[in-house]
């Protein structure tokens, strides 16, 4: 199976997505992507996550009546006020107008701090218990078996299925919230109404993270997997999710 580039080339893709290579770096990314179709694969498999993501956080329409207002308000008649009065009205709309886009902007910027930031430190049950507050809602859902395997093999070179969980448990979807590093996949499932997260890397990769230190009602089980390296989180005291995982080509259209 062929393995996507080492973590040096993963290093440039990353610095490439983020546009802050140097112009030649830049035109010898783009060659290298140009060539190879594994890294062609990340680049639109993160574009797609961008993408979703984007549409998660877009920022807040401006309403269209306020819009229409503040652009079409009528130009003064001839037999207007004095030239005193005149001014003093237009001060007066243009703070007006200032105090509106100051509320909108106010509300983007509250929108853009919500956005999520990859952050490969962050200890496990932090990440665990922000999805939970979150909603424990997926970034991504998988149509079928062949998208599931091949957004592993993309990500970590490795596909991946899964097999029949027990009666009552289930698979939300995938996340991406770091963890490991910032290609981490994550799935999140439930079993009962349990919030379990399953987070898969590379061994290459394996940072070996730990639940932050203290008292938790939180539990970290460690396997690998061929070359991948799986972590669950979760309130039980026993794996429940990662047994059911297990490597695999990706399936054949059907």
């Amino acid at each position: 199976m062929t393995s996507l580039p080492g973590n040096s080339d993963r290093s440039n893709l990353d610095a490439y997505l983020d546009d802050v290579l140097s112009a030649p770096q830049r035109a010898q990314m783009a060659h290298e992507i140009g060539v190879s179709r594994e890294l062609q694969a990340e680049v639109e498999l993160q574009a797609r996550i961008d993408d979703s993501l984007r549409r998660s956080f877009a920022p807040p329409a401006i309403p269209g009546d306020l819009l229409a207002k503040l652009q079409g308000s009528p130009a003064p008649k001839r037999s207007a006020p004095s030239f005193r009065r005149r001014r003093l009205t237009l001060a007066a709309a243009a703070l007006a107008a200032m105090l509106v886009w100051g509320v909108l902007g106010w509300q983007y910027l509250a929108t853009l701090s919500k956005t999520p930031r990859y952050n490969p430190n962050a200890p496990l049950d932090k990440i665990y218990e922000g999805q939970v507050l979150a909603g424990f809602r997926p970034k991504w859902v998988c149509e079928d078996d062949r998208e599931f395997a091949s957004t592993f093999l993309t990500r970590q070179g490795q596909g991946l299925l899964l097999g029949a969980m027990p009666q009552g448990s289930k698979m939300v979807g995938l996340t991406y919230c770091g963890g490991i590093s910032r290609y981490t996949t994550t799935m999140l499932a439930r079993v009962g109404v349990v919030p379990v997260m399953v987070f898969v890397d590379r061994i290459s990769a394996d940072t070996h993270p730990r639940l932050s230190p203290g008292e938790h009602k939180l539990h970290l089980f460690r396997k690998e997997l061929g070359s991948l390296v799986l972590y669950e989180v979760s309130p039980l005291d026993k794996p429940q999710v990662m047994e059911y995982l297990y490597p695999a080509d990706v399936p054949a259209p059907k």
